[in-house]
């Protein structure tokens, strides 16, 4: 069977539609840039008549090789049936008949995502997303992001416009899915090779040449109803990409005839947009600058789709299905109402530079966004993290009579389903299944910031975890308590309070105990980002079972199994002292003269201990439900450290060795260029004396911070000296003489542990977690993790 190895990214059925002057010949226009001698560069046009199949293609540019053979399945099995049903598609958007079009909508937006990808552009894209790729992974990365469009295309404002009228047709490009953004002309930062700026951002327009006569252009929603009083660079709401979602197929605006300036206009968008070929059925077509007298950003008004039509569009939606279920639908493809308690408004032109952000930090104005720009902001719009967290503490205090003169035995005596109920109702209304959480983690904006992996119990955050926040200016903990949202009703805490008693008590203490450090912007506690996002939880849970026959360390399971049976005797405290033996010797393989000491303990300690039950387990409840989690786990402790530009900071054993593995390697070796900074670095003690050390910024824990921050900011930079090196090897080296010669009275607040610091030359990625930031919603992220801290446990 012959193969094909000259792929066309633009398929030859496609070119033939916007042929013109000569019957299936397309002029063809070229610029490459020749290096000179000198050094220098050159651009050279060349300009040809060609055929279709002389026209957009490429060598091998989908071919995977193995030793000598070559596949050309990509070609074949994967684009050969999307480029047979793109061609019905497009067929049946060239015609006014609303039947086909429904029967070819999603055909039509699977071969124009396909477009998007299949380019030598949209490759060079697919590559930028990851550090190292072979052509079989970038094929294998291609098609795993295959889809990331359609969503977001499919909610707009879609419209198609004619040029039957204009005397100018419209031209195709190497790269034919052309995206628009007013705010983002082709010299800025978002149009940098091979980027185009995201579908997601408000402003951000597509154009899709269907043929030379017809021409689709997708507008998001919130920016054709407002397009002077959007931000066109913020992502619009609801920006996920990869999700369900219900839309009218046969609502496409398709009145205007355009005139040949508008024409032109357009077609001098997909001419600046091109890698750097175009083609066109006449040579003067090629040229649409010839004839411009705007700006970029006054090209956006050719685009806009009449005000007039946009009722089509948007709207609430409410469908019913056999069985009873019901599925509600925003204009933005949210499933439920917004609360508008978590919605806020601050006028940044009347902020005062020592007023509290309006992000939420708690921080002054001028010390948190007054210089940073707005894709680098949290949001001024919806409550923050740290203000929702300050919520649910009130919320839990309040609830449970704590600002009242309650105390925390009371609580353990008397707490209520009903209060149980009510608190974590509290929580999943302000963590609703549709929160756009990428706009409310922080962004990767110079701040020295951690990631914490690891137990996350109330008993074990403060032996690790808590200290080593004194070192960073923002800690990151993910946040354990279950969202009601995301689980049956019969495993929930709203409808199934009476299992939840215990383990409410473990998240109701964690929110008292972190509450303080949250207060003053230390400590951020944030939920996990799969929670709102299906798409991203299925593909991370698929990636974590892989890993499934990973064994954890002896360390991190004797931590679980210390764990687990201080949990069952806690909230089994009531129980006749016969079935708890019972249950110690048979559950967790105690003997039984051993499980009666544990008996005794808890009972003697059973008013001090915070986590004892002291009120009897309600018979017929069914048990109690008991959370173990360590988390974030390998894959998303990756993925958030990546979104917020933080460092990995764990005291898992398990976890460490897993967060090795993912070591930039070069031929098979890592290189360590910061290694004798961070030697040093290791030997330091850590602050136990959390809060009154990070208050006291004048103190010791300042200096470390300081010297922490130095050698973080020579990682990010990627460049440095030799003599940098040694003058922050030997800063650090002097501090640890100085932290070592501190007065005895002071000595308390100091533990040495074995703190091991590993930053690699090229940093710490998986290409599997690169997958799924490159599908998440989140628009800017960091392309590695730069360094991890591992805190050795004592047992």
């Amino acid at each position: 069977m012959s193969q094909t190895r000259n792929n066309h990214f633009v398929p030859q059925w496609h070119q033939n539609g916007f042929a013109d002057e000569y019957e299936n010949m397309l002029r063809h226009l070229k610029h490459r840039e020749v290096k000179l001698k000198d050094g220098s560069t050159k651009i050279v046009h060349a300009k040809n008549w060609f055929t279709s199949a002389q026209c957009f293609y490429a060598r091998d540019l989908y071919s995977t090789f193995f030793g000598t053979e070559v596949n050309d399945d990509i070609e074949k099995k994967l684009f050969g049936p999307i480029d047979d049903n793109g061609s019905a598609s497009i067929k049946a958007f060239l015609t006014d008949d609303q039947v086909q079009w429904h029967n070819s909508f999603q055909n039509l937006f699977i071969y124009l995502d396909a477009q998007k990808l299949r380019t030598p552009k949209g490759l060079d894209w697919v590559k930028s997303k990851y550090p190292d790729l072979s052509q079989a992974q970038l094929m294998a990365e291609m098609q795993a992001l295959r889809t990331l469009h359609l969503t977001l295309w499919a909610e707009g404002v879609r419209e198609l416009v004619s040029a039957d009228e204009s005397e100018v047709k419209f031209i195709l490009s190497d790269h034919p899915v052309t995206i628009y953004n007013y705010a983002c002309p082709p010299s800025s930062d978002f149009c940098s090779y091979p980027n185009d700026p995201d579908i997601a951002l408000k402003g951000s327009q597509t154009i899709f040449p269907l043929d030379k006569n017809r021409c689709l252009i997708l507008t998001n929603l919130e920016y054709a109803r407002d397009p002077n009083g959007v931000e066109p660079v913020e992502p619009r709401t609801n920006a996920t990409k990869i999700r369900q979602s219900m839309v009218n197929t046969i609502n496409f605006i398709n009145k205007r005839k355009l005139a040949a300036d508008e024409v032109n206009k357009i077609n001098y968008i997909i001419k600046a947009r091109a890698k750097e070929a175009i083609a066109a059925g006449k040579e003067g077509w090629l040229h649409p600058e010839d004839s411009l007298n705007c700006d970029w950003a006054e090209l956006r008004h050719v685009l806009l789709p009449p005000s007039e039509e946009l009722y089509h569009f948007g709207g609430e939606m409410i469908a019913s299905f056999e069985g009873g279920r019901t599925h509600y639908q925003d204009s933005f493809g949210r499933t439920q109402p917004q609360n508008k308690f978590l919605k806020k408004h601050t006028d940044e032109g009347k902020l005062g530079r020592n007023e509290i952000c309006g992000c939420g930090s708690g921080r002054k104005y001028k010390n948190c966004c007054i210089d940073l720009s707005k894709e680098l902001r949290t949001s001024w719009i919806e409550l923050s993290v740290r203000e929702r967290n300050l919520a649910f503490c009130r919320a839990i205090k309040g609830i449970l009579g704590l600002d009242a003169g309650k105390t925390w035995v009371d609580v353990r005596r008397e707490i209520t389903d009903e209060q149980i109920s009510r608190i974590y109702r509290f929580y999943s209304d302000l963590w609703p299944r549709d929160t756009d959480i990428y706009s409310l983690l922080p962004k990767s904006d110079g701040r020295f910031r951690a990631l914490y992996t690891g137990i996350l119990d109330v008993r074990i955050i403060g032996e690790h975890a808590l200290p080593m926040a004194s070192l960073f200016d923002e800690f990151l903990i993910e946040s354990p308590i279950v969202n009601p949202n995301n689980v049956k009703p019969e495993f929930s805490p709203i409808e199934q309070p009476a299992q939840y008693k215990y383990q409410a008590l473990k998240d109701i203490l964690l929110m008292l105990e972190l509450e303080p450090y949250i207060d003053c912007g230390l400590i951020n506690l944030i939920p996990d980002p799969t929670i709102f996002d299906l798409s991203l939880m299925e593909a991370m849970l698929a990636m974590a079972r892989s890993r499934k026959g990973e064994q954890k360390s002896v360390r991190d399971l004797e931590v679980h199994r210390k764990l687990a049976i201080e949990d069952y005797l806690n909230c089994t405290h009531m129980l006749p002292r016969d079935a708890k033996i019972r249950s110690l010797v048979r559950d967790f393989n105690a003997v039984e003269e051993v499980a009666n000491r544990l008996i005794d303990t808890m009972h003697a300690t059973a008013e001090a201990s915070p986590l004892t039950m002291l009120q009897p387990i309600q018979p017929g409840v069914g048990g109690q439900f008991m959370q173990f989690c360590m988390a974030p786990n390998y894959e998303m402790s990756l993925f958030v450290a990546q979104v917020t530009g933080s460092v990995i900071v764990t005291d898992s054993e398990s976890r460490w060795i897993e967060l090795q593995s993912a070591q930039h390697r070069q031929m098979g070796l890592v290189s360590y260029l910061l290694n004798d900074v961070y030697r040093q670095i290791n030997l330091m003690p850590l602050d136990y004396d959390l809060i009154d050390s990070y208050k006291k910024t004048q103190l010791h824990f300042a200096d470390t911070r300081a010297v922490l921050k130095d050698a973080d900011n020579l990682l990010l930079k990627g460049k440095h000296g030799v003599g940098e090196l040694e003058k922050l090897s030997r800063r650090v080296a002097q501090l640890n003489v100085r932290l070592r010669e501190i007065d005895l009275d002071e000595a308390s607040v100091f533990v040495n542990r074995a703190c091991r610091v590993i930053a690699p030359e090229g940093g710490i990625y998986d290409s599997k977690v690169q997958r799924l930031l490159a599908r998440s919603g989140c628009l800017k992220y960091d392309s590695r993790v730069r360094a991890i801290y591992y805190v050795e446990s004592i047992m």
